[in-house]
Parts: structure tokens; sequence; C-alpha cells
């Protein structure tokens, strides 16, 4: 796949309204699709507590932003360059305090203009949900992917997140990813459905960026901690073809204030 470059660095906020839709599998596998391409991509968990981007391709970065934002070292303390070429940063390994959550997010703005100065992607994986972090994520991102499955409460969620971020910010680019699919045709009958939605209820429907199949190659994987792009050739078509959607974007920076 011939990668695609975007005017300037593009920060991108993979976010859903709730877990279970395999947000974090989407955004491992999407930041190693891109690396392929020889675009120069950087991967934060911000899911604290509950990051999983670290365990899905089974390797430890050398510190946590957590940990990090004690000592205030070099960024570059923080960074795991993976096995794919991706640099890898975790946000933490297990809850923080409540009161600890803004520091840290402030510690990663820091984190995030870094990467930007020398990558093509920076993908956030931010919590599932509304809270703050994934507002952070949101505001630091030139367009969230917000990842969609087909289950009625999975939608339900997904459009409280959509309507709250075009109630802060009618013009943010917000595009959205089809997971769990059988085929196709489901994925863009969920992409339809939830369009539909938003635009009666908030004037704006997401940019469909693709799907990825319901698939045992999928299960696998993530059982073996190893991303489904490196093995399975269906897998890769399909992150092939997001990167390359994804690629042509061509983002503007619209804050968000949330």
């Amino acid at each position: 796949m011939e990668l695609v470059r975007t005017k300037g660095p593009t920060t991108l906020a993979v976010v859903s309204g709730k877990g279970g839709v395999g947000k974090s599998v989407i955004a491992v596998n999407l930041a190693e699709m891109l690396a392929t391409t020889g675009a120069r991509v950087a991967l934060v968990d911000a899911d604290f507590g509950q990051g999983a981007c670290a365990v899905l391709v089974n390797e430890t970065p050398p510190s946590t932003a957590y940990e990090w934002s004690k000592r205030r070292g070099p960024v570059a303390d923080l960074c795991l360059r993976t096995t794919a070429g991706v640099t890898l940063v975790q946000g933490a390994a297990g809850p923080i305090p409540p009161h600890e959550t803004g520091p840290l997010l402030a510690d990663l703005d820091r984190v995030v203009t870094a990467l930007r100065a020398n990558h093509d992607y920076v993908l956030i994986d931010a919590p599932a949900g509304l809270d703050g972090p994934v507002r952070w994520a949101l505001d630091s991102a030139d367009l969230g992917l917000l990842v969609l499955a087909g289950e009625p409460t999975a939608v339900a969620d997904a459009y409280r997140l959509a309507r709250l971020i075009w109630e802060n910010d009618p013009g943010y680019r917000l595009c959205a990813v089809v997971n769990l699919a059988d085929t196709e045709e489901d994925a863009w009958s969920v992409n339809e459905r939830f369009g539909a939605i938003t635009e009666r209820f908030t004037g704006r429907t997401p940019d469909y960026l693709g799907w990825v199949p319901y698939a045992a190659e999928m299960r696998r994987a993530v059982a073996t901690q190893t991303p489904a792009i490196r093995k399975s050739g269906s897998m890769r078509y399909a992150f092939s073809e997001i990167a390359t959607a994804l690629a042509d974007r061509q983002p503007e920076r619209f804050p968000l204030g949330l």
C-alpha cells in the first residue's frame, strides 16, 4: 500500500461509546498498518488502568506516563519502538487516584506535542465512554475515529458520544469504523443506521472509513497477543482499506474545548 501523506502530522483519537467493541484492537492494527506504508506512527494508550495496547502486541514500554510524570525526564524515556516499528506510549499500568488524572493529562499534552514533532500519525487509544480522558483525547486530536458495532446498546452509547462532540463543536471531524460485522453489507447497514440517527438529531454524520469482519483470525490474534494484520490476509486487507481512507483525508484542526 502506498502512503498518502497528510499536510502535517495527524493526531487521531480512537474512541467508542462503550467497552467491548474492539476499540484497542482497531487502534493497534491500524497503527501497525500505517507503519507498513512507511509512515512514522506513534500509539498512545490513554486508557488509564485498563490499557490493552501493550498486551495486544506483547511488549512492555520502559515506563508509563504516570511513572514518568513523577520525575519529568525526556519524553524518549517513555517510548518503546515495537517489533512493527510503532512508537508505543503507555499511560498507566493500573488505576490511578482520581485527583491525579488531570495532572497526568496535562503531562500527556507534552508527550503528544513531542510525538507530533517526529511522527506522521499519533493515535490516541482513549477509554470508552464520555469521561475526562476521552474528552482530552478528542481535544488533543485533529479528528476522532469512532468504533461502531451493530449491537443496540453500543449504537446508543456511540450516539451519546457523537452528540456530545458535535454539541460542543459542530465542525469537529469525526470518522467511523464498523467492527465485528459479518459482511460488508452488514457493516454498511450499521453505518447507515447510525448516520441516520446522528443526522436527525445533530445534523451531522461521521465520515465512514471502512469495516473489520467478525472473524476467527482476529480472535486468535487477540489470544496470542499478535496483531491480526501480521498473519491474516483478510485482516490486512480490511485495515489497508481503512488506512488508505484515513490517509486520503487532509484533516484541519478544530479545537473541541470539551
